[in-house]
């Protein structure tokens, strides 16, 4: 049994648990975050979009855009925190990173629009400065490079469908010899390679033949995992060109550098963060949650806190689970789920439509404090927050706000823990 006293248990470790913990741990609150494995961090882009679509109309400026979102859904995440909240947990997210060495750039005020590993255009608010030469609203022509061995990634395909829509790119398959030999070449074995030197050198000595009048060159991202910077850094010297990375399937490396960056501040000030553990139940008493329980070798094991922080994701988490006839259920706590109550409302008869599927927006139903409430409005628990997409009235996947909608909600939910909203 673990007891714990002026503390705070956030389970989740996606954006939105470690953002939590990284605000509870840093205004010295005794954090503790526990996870049966990493979250979107690890399969999303590495950037965070804010609002990249609405209305199935690409958003150019996020901060107008919202104010549309906000009037139109008003229990929309957004409309609970707060355009000032937004702008808050975006910059103190740029700030962490620019003293970790890792820029994110960008604003609300406009939208980067970025190259995807399909050739697509992709809006995104903010982005690593390893990305950003790739914005398409530039009209200078770029070279593409992938690998040969390496399945993720095709660069000609990316080049091709790009030419499509309007961009000046080539591309081309890089055959080193160093890859040739190895059965297995994940993203994160290929950054791995991208941190030694001699492979670098490699690399840039096969793209030189082919950069002609491209005035700069993306690659997948897989640029290093804790050396990104200096990896880019020494391309661009090697190419004379600015270099620029292209999300690709997961695991993304881009994400895990986040991940890494968060879970580093969490630790530095002082909290712990645990995967490998399931929570299976909790316990609640007199309208607060006492204990938390997770799986363990011979019985469960209890986590007692004074706080505690729901951030375990929606449908695609595993945060919420559906059945057969329809139902949605909260795994944890139980609490009420906000949704269809049959699966013959789960989708629309237009399966392309402007207001999207009502299964992909069920989820807790919160108050302005962000703690899940009973059918009369009020807290079910009054030491209970939640934050991520496991909240109701947001589309997160339509919309082009998952990682924008965490970040935010769970840097309102670390304020409201430490008393600082």
């Amino acid at each position: 049994m673990v007891m714990m006293n002026d503390s705070v248990l956030v389970i989740g470790a996606g954006l939105a648990g470690l953002t939590a913990a990284w605000q509870t741990a840093v205004s010295g609150k005794k954090t503790r975050l526990i996870a049966k494995g990493w979250g979107v961090t690890h399969w999303h882009a590495g950037c965070v979009d804010v609002l990249g679509f609405y209305k199935q109309q690409l958003v150019s400026s996020p901060v107008a855009a919202i104010g549309q979102l906000t009037a139109d859904y008003p229990q929309h995440p957004y409309a609970l925190t707060g355009i000032e909240t937004v702008a808050e947990a975006l910059a103190a997210l740029q700030a962490l990173c620019a003293e970790a060495g890792y820029p994110l750039h960008g604003s609300l005020e406009r939208n980067w629009l970025l190259p995807t590993a399909v050739g697509t255009l992709r809006p995104t608010c903010l982005a690593p400065e390893t990305m950003i030469a790739g914005d398409l609203r530039l009209d200078t022509p770029m070279l593409i490079v992938g690998f040969q061995h390496f399945g993720d990634f095709y660069a000609q395909m990316a080049a091709d469908n790009l030419v499509a829509q309007g961009v000046l790119a080539r591309g081309v398959m890089l055959d080193l010899p160093e890859l040739a030999g190895r059965r297995v070449l994940t993203p994160v074995i290929l950054a791995q390679l991208m941190e030694q030197p001699a492979f670098r050198a490699e690399v840039g000595r096969a793209v030189q033949p082919h950069v002609g009048e491209a005035a700069r060159v993306g690659f997948p991202a897989v640029l290093g995992l804790q050396q990104a910077m200096a990896v880019k850094a020494d391309l661009e010297g090697q190419l004379a060109r600015p270099i620029f990375e292209i999300p690709i399937l997961p695991p993304s490396v881009p994400g895990m550098r986040l991940h890494h960056i968060l879970w580093h501040a969490i630790e530095r000030a002082g909290g712990r963060v645990q995967e490998g553990m399931l929570v299976v139940g909790a316990e609640m008493e007199g309208g607060q949650v006492t204990a938390v329980y997770t799986e363990a070798a011979a019985r469960q094991r209890s986590h007692r806190f004074d706080q505690y922080i729901l951030a375990t994701g929606g449908l695609l988490g595993g945060g919420l689970v559906t059945n057969f006839e329809g139902g949605v259920r909260e795994v944890i706590f139980d609490l009420p789920v906000a949704g269809p109550s049959s699966r013959l409302e789960w989708f629309q008869q237009e399966f392309v439509t402007a207001m999207g599927h009502p299964i992909y927006r069920a989820g807790l139903e919160v108050d302005e404090n962000l703690q899940p409430v009973a059918e009369n409005g009020r807290p079910l628990y009054n030491n209970l927050y939640a934050a991520g997409s496991t909240l109701a009235h947001c589309d997160v996947i339509r919309e082009r706000s998952l990682e924008g909608v965490a970040l935010v909600t769970g840097y309102k939910v670390g304020r409201l823990v430490v008393g600082d909203s």
